[in-house]
């Protein structure tokens, strides 16, 4: 058994968007309910994979802390639990910087999707439960995934490695 945990609306479209069963992902409501799962996971010994989707946080949940980070690139951060099956992906900073880094890096002008360019306005909408269904949001991902935005194409690798061994 495979779930991910994306702690937002827009990280969760994302990891549906990159991955070919949406059906592994549940969404969970912020960063400490994440740590929640994962670490009910660790304390009753659930069998499978777990994986959590976090924005890095000035301020974490003492249980994501004992994760160890594996590697960190293109604004991805890998961790994992000592030798467990459970993992944490950390996109740097948040959702919406992640995604304003991953356009400028491909040239991709934000704007011609109909979203700001200002890190807090793109914020404010992109925290909207219907981000995911939204048709400018889901073009912008997959423009930025044919473009092959090194953020993007890091994440999608690392979860197809997880997905598939």
């Amino acid at each position: 058994m495979l779930q991910l945990f994306p702690e937002c609306y827009a990280d969760t479209a994302l990891i549906q968007f990159l991955i070919n069963d949406p059906l592994d992902v549940v969404h969970i409501y912020g960063i400490p309910n994440v740590a929640k799962e994962l670490k009910e996971a660790n304390d009753f010994n659930k069998p499978g994979r777990f994986i959590g989707v976090v924005d890095k946080d000035k301020r974490n949940p003492p249980y994501l802390l004992t994760f160890d980070t594996i590697h960190e690139t293109n604004k991805v951060c890998f961790k994992r639990k000592n030798s467990l099956p459970h993992y944490l992906i950390i996109i740097d900073k948040a959702i919406e910087s992640f995604l304003l880094w991953n356009a400028a890096q491909v040239s991709i002008n934000i704007i011609d999707y109909d979203f700001p360019d200002e890190v807090k306005a793109l914020g404010k909408v992109l925290k909207t439960s219907a981000i995911g269904s939204n048709p400018d949001y889901l073009r912008l991902l997959t423009d930025l995934h044919a473009k092959q935005a090194p953020g993007i194409l890091t994440l999608e690798r690392l979860l197809n490695d997880l997905i598939t061994t």
